[in-house]
């Protein structure tokens, strides 16, 4: 069952006919987040769920050669666009998000990508951090981090000790919320040795070595309640 917040944000999103949709957008339809793969003549629209084999296609167009075929889907929730990987960051500086898991933060920066309109962006590792970043080969916009590995191993996030650090690490529950749609969101962090390291929330470099200033915050305290999640779609 969804939870309120969740449930929310789907009416929120504009209800819309995917006959109508250009190849490449994302939609939610029966709990699934669908990607328009064609849209040639005579109605010869088909979507697939997102990231998932050719036996998830859907046909958009009642009447189509591939409704004979495919289920039908003729609306959805129409997920948000970014014009432009830049608006990844915040202030010209890359955001950061920690994530329970490996498979949560690598599913969220994907579909970043996915919502991306103009071309360039990709995910990669981030160095040997756990973490992945939404690059162009040049700049990192968004850092995901993981506290538990995909083989169920706790992280190493003293990387986020290093001062100045250039962005500021936030619950992975503060970013955008199309994220709770993905099959792998939770919203609860795990527990960790790790939590109780403090992290430095420097976005410049301090004024100099004698500045004992810096605000700082514990890992444990990018745990929030399950309910927060302020974060604005980007439209």
């Amino acid at each position: 069952m969804l939870d309120s917040t969740t449930a929310e944000y789907i009416a929120s999103l504009p209800e819309v006919e995917t006959s109508r949709l250009p190849k490449g957008a994302l939609f939610l339809a029966q709990g699934r987040i669908y990607q328009v793969i064609e849209t040639g003549a005579s109605g010869y629209h088909k979507a697939r769920e997102w990231r998932q084999s050719e036996g998830t296609d859907v046909a958009l167009v009642p009447g189509s050669f591939p409704s004979k075929y495919l289920p039908l889907v003729k609306k959805g929730r129409l997920l948000p666009v970014y014009r432009s990987r830049i608006e990844l960051t915040e202030e010209s500086q890359a955001t950061c998000f920690v994530f329970p898991t490996e498979a949560l933060a690598l599913d969220a920066a994907y579909l970043d990508v996915a919502l991306i309109q103009s071309p360039g962006a990709y995910v990669r590792n981030h160095g040997r951090e756990p973490a992945f970043a939404v690059t162009d080969g040049v700049h990192a916009f968004r850092l995901y981090y993981y506290r538990q590995s995909t083989h169920g191993r706790h992280t190493d996030l003293s990387g986020l000790l290093v001062r100045p650090l250039g962005f500021t690490p936030q619950p992975h529950t503060k970013g955008p919320q199309y994220w709770r749609l993905l099959p792998s969101w939770t919203s609860t962090s795990l527990t960790a040795d790790t939590t109780q390291v403090t992290v430095p929330i420097v976005k410049s470099p301090p004024p100099g070595p004698s500045d004992k200033t810096l605000p700082s915050i514990r890992l444990s305290d990018l745990v929030p309640p399950n309910n927060e999640d302020s974060r604005q779609t980007p439209r």
